[in-house]
């Protein structure tokens, strides 16, 4: 009976052999299905074992494999929506001369989702005349970023090659400029990465297509190395895109993201965020062409984190500094920051309204102040704000964006060891609120009360993070990177975070209730630049 199911399966071996000959280039031949294990034995008793693989590219359906050279194992993409049915693979090795492949492995025996979801790996068999080798076979849920240097990768540019393939997509490959990006994440060792594309040998921008991110000649790859649970930042934006509106095109605005899988001159690293960044010329440009030619941006950042940019010391921060990010023609210019840090500086109550009234984008640094209290984004005050200055005919007009908001949603709170019951200092907006400049107050009061009807609410933070939890569950991902970085998988969805943000909500519309009530809580007058007051209590304890 053995030698009978020996013979049927060498048949069966032979004919899918015969098969890829008719069908298919001898240069690109097919992975075939499983045979029997005594049909892969007997090739095994006819040749020698390659010590080195011989076979390092594989293509499903015409987009490349990642492979990580290190474990031997190829990532095939083919996304999220197959449930228990697997879609059409068709696995080549282009350029392998001489090479027949086939599966020790049926992957059709298990349901499709349960293997993307559990990370279940596929024995493969590559074999010539007289070699022969295995290599395994991993399926993900999510897009595949794969980054090829010569050299290690530096904070300065990196010339490269990127392939980014996705299920149902057009591969993309392009040469790039790479650089580690970030601040004290430069110093993690899973980096983050941005990444430039340029046309070959030009230099130029080069427009590629990206998955959920659209047109696009740069992107960044967000390790999200200070965020376990790598929800925070993705749940950051979304949270800030439902504040402005799905009508918002203005400039600053949210950034699309899409999680996907990295791969290190053939190494994997790990499941990032990639993102839109924020490139200012583009986003003048949605304000118009005028916008270009006259505004300017800057960003409040710890001076230890500063790059090569120039800086000033903030008028209301001596540990920070206002770092200029663009000026028209290039220059690196303050003087469209002076409004602001005048009015920082100014000591008469009175004058400060009137200027404040004349400056401030109220509408814009409200929303912002109450992304900040809502999220406890105590990292986003004294860092990782953009201060846009934008002309108008009536002069300049400061605005307000967020930048980096992975220290959020309890996470900077459980670092410096406060409560979550606490106010959020942003000695801008506190003085604002204080004096009521232009009825501030009841305009906090009433955007804030708005965006508790069905966006600062536990219910949605919960939807939003399961739906991210489940992509990076369902793909496989997660528990590939704990893997990859020996962390624990949080497979509960982040209800940490919901803890967090119900506490937040609580607390702050308690505190916009004394807005309304009170001459000034005091909360809103807590010394910041004493370190022990910067995070003042809402509602300290009283004694009896």
């Amino acid at each position: 009976m053995k030698k009978i199911e020996l013979l049927l399966g060498m048949a069966l071996l032979l004919a899918m052999m015969a098969a890829v000959l008719v069908c298919f280039s001898p240069y690109a031949p097919v992975v075939q299905q499983a045979v029997p294990i005594e049909a892969l034995w007997a090739i095994e008793d006819e040749r020698e074992e390659s010590e080195a693989p011989l076979v390092t590219a594989l293509e499903c359906n015409g987009v490349p494999l990642a492979y990580d050279a290190q474990e031997n194992i190829f990532y095939c993409t083919i996304g999220l929506d197959n449930g228990e049915a697997w879609p059409e693979l068709h696995l080549t090795a282009p350029g392998a001369r001489g090479v027949s492949l086939v599966f020790e492995d049926d992957y059709t025996y298990d349901w499709c989702h349960d293997a993307v979801r559990d990370n279940a790996e596929y024995w493969a068999m590559a074999y010539t005349d007289t070699a022969f080798s295995y290599f395994r076979i991993v399926f993900t849920g999510l897009p595949l970023v794969m980054i090829e240097t010569a050299g290690e990768i530096t904070p300065e540019d990196t010339p490269a090659q990127v392939t980014v393939s996705a299920y149902g997509s057009h591969p993309i490959v392009s040469k790039a400029n790479v650089h580690i990006r970030g601040g004290g994440s430069v110093f993690s060792e899973k980096n983050s990465y941005k990444v430039d594309f340029v046309r070959n040998g030009a230099g130029k921008k080069e427009w590629v297509t990206l998955p959920a991110l659209g047109m696009r000649t740069d992107v960044i790859l967000n390790g999200m190395s200070y965020d376990e649970l790598m929800l925070r930042e993705n749940l950051s934006w979304a949270i800030y895109g439902d504040m402005l509106g799905e009508a918002y095109s203005g400039a600053f605005g949210p950034r699309r993201t899409q999680y996907a899988e990295l791969f290190l001159n053939g190494e994997y690293r790990g499941l990032y965020l990639m993102m839109e960044p924020v490139v200012p010329e583009d986003e003048l440009k949605k304000e118009g062409g005028g916008a270009v030619l006259t505004d300017s941006l800057y960003r409040t950042l710890s001076v230890f984190f500063t790059d090569e940019r120039p800086y000033i010391p903030c008028s209301f921060d001596t540990s920070s500094v206002l770092e200029w990010r663009y000026s028209p023609g290039g220059r690196a210019d303050f003087s469209g920051i002076q409004g602001l840090d005048d009015l920082m500086a100014e000591p008469d109550d009175e004058a400060f309204c009137r200027q404040a009234a004349q400056y401030l984008d109220l509408d814009s640094l409200i929303r912002y102040a109450i992304l900040c209290q809502g999220g406890g984004f105590v990292d986003n005050v004294f860092n990782n704000m953009y201060i846009w200055a934008h002309e108008t005919g009536s002069g300049i007009r400061y605005r307000f964006a967020p930048w980096d908001m992975d220290m959020t949603w309890g996470k900077q709170e459980e670092k410096i060891g406060v409560d979550g019951d606490h106010w959020v200092s942003f000695p801008l907006m506190d003085r604002v609120l204080e004096l009521d400049v232009v009825g501030a107050r009841g305009r906090y009061a009433g955007l804030w009360s708005s965006f508790r009807e069905e966006i600062l609410t536990a219910e949605y933070v919960t939807h939003l993070l399961e739906g991210f939890s489940r992509e990076m569950r369902d793909s496989g991902a997660l528990l590939r990177n704990a893997q990859r970085w020996d962390l624990s998988v949080d497979d509960t969805g982040g209800m940490n975070i919901v803890a967090f943000a119900q506490m937040r909500f609580d607390a702050v519309d308690r505190a916009v209730e004394a807005l309304l009530e009170e001459e000034c809580p005091a909360f809103l007058t807590a010394d910041w630049h004493d370190e022990a007051q910067r995070y003042p209590p809402l509602f300290p304890e009283t004694e009896e």
